[in-house]
């Protein structure tokens, strides 16, 4: 009697993971969230093209688009990331940053603040955005959603007075 309770128990496990497998329910299961690369590089000189160095390259936020589908229909069109990065120009007034964050279907813009940092700055500040579409992601696999590149050029006027 054992032994036929057992090969009935058997017989029923092979079926159910048989029917789940064909529903699509398998023991390989992903876990994780998209990600993607967003990379903002640039050069920074004043409106004599003299390259800036240590300028402060803020990012205050970066704005999350989203598109609604046929699948998704967003509570908000616009999810704000705010990030609170800083990076300064090199030597030669070039900068980079690197922005890792969750991909939308439509666009994100990274917003960027340059200033000078010193006692009496002798530059106004200005400031980008800097707009990445999803179809800009390049080399994406699996979670990884891919890298996307924009390279801009600043020229800071200087202060009057």
């Amino acid at each position: 009697m054992k032994k036929l309770n057992r090969q009935l128990i058997k017989a029923i496990n092979w079926a159910l993971s048989g029917l789940m497998a064909s529903a699509g329910f398998t023991g390989c299961v992903e876990y994780g969230t998209p990600y993607a690369e967003f990379i903002v590089s640039g050069k920074i000189t004043d409106t004599e093209h003299q390259e800036l160095k240590g300028i402060r390259v803020v990012v205050p936020r970066v704005d999350h688009h989203q598109r609604a589908t046929d699948n998704y229909l967003p509570h908000q069109h616009i999810i704000t990331d705010k990030v609170c990065d800083t990076v300064y120009t090199k030597e030669n007034g070039n900068f980079e940053y690197t922005y890792t964050g969750f991909p939308t279907n439509d666009s994100i813009n990274v917003i960027l603040q340059f200033e000078e940092v010193a006692e009496t700055p002798r530059f106004e500040s200005d400031s980008a955005k800097i707009t990445f579409f999803s179809s800009d992601l390049r080399k994406g696999d699996g979670w990884y959603k891919g890298v996307a590149k924009k390279e801009i050029k600043i020229q800071l006027k200087k202060k009057k007075g």
